[in-house]
Order: C-alpha cells, then sequence, then structure tokens
C-alpha cells in the first residue's frame, strides 16, 4: 500500500511539474508578446491619394498560403500601377526573403524590405508609402508606428488561432483600433461584426483562385465504382482549427469500415513538416506546386478541414477536378455554392456513408465537381485585386 500511494505521489509531482513547464512557456509567450503590444485606437488620417502601399509581415517564409495570397494581392496592385512593397519586421535577409516569397509565388512582383528598411521608412530616411497594411495581428502595433493611411489586410480570424485566453484576447482587440481593414471573403468580416466593437471601416473582397495555375486534371469518375483502393489527400496541420486529432481519428475508422467492404484507403497528408507524427496516413511533408499537382492527379478525395477562413487549399484541389470533403461545422459554405462538396460531419459513419453513395453513383461526383469548377471560373486574382484598388481610392477620396 505505501508503495503504490508513493507511485501516485510521484505522479501527481510529475503532473504538476508538466503544468508548471508549460504554464511557465505560455507566459513567456505573451509576455513577449505584450512587449510590442499597443491597445491605443489610432486616429486614421486620410492621404490625398494612394499610389504605394507597404504589406508588413513578421518574416517572410515558405510554404505560407497566407502569404502566398499576400504577394498575389500585391503583384495585382503592382499590374495596376501601385508601388508595392513587403516588409518584415523581424531580422532576415533581402536574400533569404526573396528565396521564401519565390517559392511561393514564383515571378511576383514588388520590392523586398527588410527590417532595417523598414526601419528608415520610421526614421524618415526613405520615402514613406501612402498606405501601411497588417497582415496578421502581431503586426498591427508596428503598422500604428507609420505616417502612412493604416490598414489592415484581414485573412483570418486570428483569435481562434488560441484558447481562450489572454492570446485570444490580444489578438481580438486589434480589430478595434482604428485600422481601416479589408477582409479576404466575408466570414471575417461576419465574425468581427458580431463579436468586436469596431471603430473603423471593415470591408470585403472576394477569396479568389488562379484556377489556371491548378489546370484542370481529367478523372475517371466512373471507374470510382469498381476501386478496391481510394486514395484520400489530407490536408494536415497541427493547429486545432485544421482538425488534426479528429481527422486522424476519422481516417482510421474509415479504413476500418471499408476495409469490410473489401477496399482499401490510402491516406496521403500533407501541409505539415515530414516531422510531424501522424496516425492512420503517410505523412508527404510540405509540398511546391508540381508535387501538390501529381497529388491531386492521383488522389480520388481531398479532404481539408476549412473550420476558420477558408485556405488556397480547397480551392486547388477543386480547380484541379478532385472531388472534396469539407466539414459542415466549418466556413466551406461561406465560399461556395451549394453540392460543392461532401459536407460531413465530425461522425466517421457519416462520411463513409456518403463516399459509399457516391461509389454506387458517381453522376453524383461528376455534379458537385462541375458546379465547384463552374464557380471558380467566375473568380481570379486580377478581379480582387481590382477591387482592393477601389477601396484604395474609396479611402483616398472620401476625406
Amino acid at each position: 500500500m505505501e508503495t503504490e500511494a508513493m507511485i501516485r505521489e510521484g505522479k501527481r509531482a510529475l503532473l504538476s511539474m508538466s503544468h508548471s513547464v508549460t504554464a511557465a512557456v505560455e507566459n513567456k509567450r505573451v509576455t513577449d508578446k505584450l512587449k510590442h503590444y499597443d491597445t491605443k485606437v489610432i486616429c486614421n488620417k486620410k492621404p490625398q491619394e494612394i499610389t504605394s502601399c507597404l504589406f508588413m509581415i513578421t518574416r517572410m517564409v515558405r510554404f505560407s498560403g497566407g502569404q502566398t495570397s499576400i504577394l498575389r494581392l500585391g503583384t495585382e496592385l503592382s499590374k495596376l500601377g501601385y508601388r508595392v512593397i513587403y516588409g518584415v519586421y523581424k531580422k532576415q535577409s533581402k536574400e533569404e526573403m526573396k528565396l521564401c516569397a519565390s517559392a511561393n509565388l514564383p515571378g511576383f512582383q514588388g520590392e523586398l524590405y527588410t527590417q532595417e528598411d523598414c526601419a528608415g521608412i520610421l526614421k524618415g530616411e526613405r520615402e514613406q508609402p501612402d498606405a501601411v497594411i497588417a497582415s496578421s495581428w502581431d503586426t498591427v502595433y508596428y503598422v500604428k508606428k507609420f505616417k502612412g493611411y493604416k490598414m489592415y489586410f484581414v485573412q483570418d480570424y486570428e483569435p481562434y488561432f488560441y484558447s481562450f485566453g489572454e492570446l485570444f484576447l490580444m489578438a481580438k482587440k486589434t480589430y478595434e483600433q482604428g485600422l481601416h481593414m479589408v477582409s479576404l471573403g466575408s466570414w471575417n468580416t461576419d465574425m468581427i461584426n458580431k463579436n468586436c466593437h469596431i471603430v473603423s471601416p471593415i470591408e470585403s473582397i472576394d477569396f479568389p483562385c488562379d484556377y489556371k495555375h491548378y489546370s484542370y486534371i481529367e478523372h475517371d469518375y466512373k471507374a470510382y465504382a469498381e476501386k478496391k483502393r481510394l486514395v484520400l489527400a489530407v490536408y494536415m496541420k497541427f493547429y486545432g482549427k485544421r482538425l488534426p486529432c479528429i481527422v486522424q481519428y476519422m481516417m482510421g475508422e474509415l479504413q476500418n469500415l471499408f476495409q469490410k467492404d473489401g477496399i482499401t484507403l490510402d491516406v496521403r497528408y500533407f501541409g505539415e513538416a515530414k516531422s510531424f507524427q501522424t496516425r492512420n496516413g503517410n505523412n508527404l511533408g510540405m509540398l511546391n506546386h508540381e508535387e501538390l499537382l501529381c497529388l491531386y492527379r492521383d488522389a480520388d478525395y481531398g479532404i481539408v478541414a476549412s473550420m476558420s477562413n477558408i485556405s488556397l487549399v480547397p480551392y486547388e484541389m477543386l480547380a484541379s477536378g478532385l472531388p472534396l470533403v469539407e466539414f459542415e461545422d466549418g466556413t466551406f459554405s461561406y465560399f461556395f455554392p451549394e453540392n460543392s462538396a461532401i459536407m460531413t460531419s465530425i461522425d466517421p459513419s457519416d462520411l463513409y456513408n456518403q463516399i459509399k453513395a457516391d461509389l454506387h453513383d458517381t453522376d453524383r461526383i461528376r455534379e458537385r465537381c462541375d458546379t465547384a469548377v463552374t464557380h471558380i471560373e467566375t473568380l481570379g486574382w486580377d478581379k480582387t485585386g481590382k477591387q482592393f484598388s477601389d477601396i484604395l481610392q474609396r479611402a483616398a477620396s472620401d476625406i
């Protein structure tokens, strides 16, 4: 009995130590953010014209869908005659910035500014852009230091990146600080209007897709009925808004259900580092454009959990002709018409039954893909870039 008591006490001590370490890490993370956090509401002075803009990011990284969208938007603005700058406020060489930006969007247009270049603007040593645009909640404080018209390109409702607590609150408050907000899609706008006390304009632009970049690959949907092996391309991220644990659990249950029908499920995860440990499938890691096209060509279904703002991945899959599975609790319906994808609950048997229905009536697959592609063909970064330009021009003229 004494030994059992000692073991229980030891377990409690280890658990307490683990909680203490976790708390210490979280406290340091919040404290580091607080060093630069600024809650003041600005008085945003409108310029007489906007012909130049600076998109502020933390640092340039490869395989970032958010930064790819910024580069695409900036490139379209550059084509329209704007001077476009992508700046970082953390230490990074221009060579590394160019390498990462080119990996995200080969042939992007615009200038790259290092931390030192951006500091030169603040010191008056470089020309002040007419508009300075935050791209994430942790860039807002830095943008507020500039003299130009201050804007906020909102690509997601970022409080949802965190558990409810200090970082959740800090992210939420950045929408209430007076920057002119432009949301990529309407879902962010709805969330901000619903949850925040906003004191500045918020507008939406279309979430576009460069569908020509992901040329349509003909899939033989009729052949699905005879398949004994289905390949699933599953977009995987470690953070909770992508349902990493739920999705992996569902894939295991789905494999068991289909195995009883004599069908093997080949699950191929992608989107996260290869070091990320996955269950019930093979992690291919972070893929470049050519590797993604190969995966979309070989797969029979794509699966994405768009639980917050949608990403480029569902667009890419659908544009390439890959049938898509999305979650009914997510945001997909904000961006696509009805009957564009299988909409599943988090119950594995629900997804199993819907895929089984497809295999017995493959015309269903063709109908959904046709609906989605028809919608995607109405979108484009040139159209979205023009929408953003119109917002810039209205901001300058409404004095």
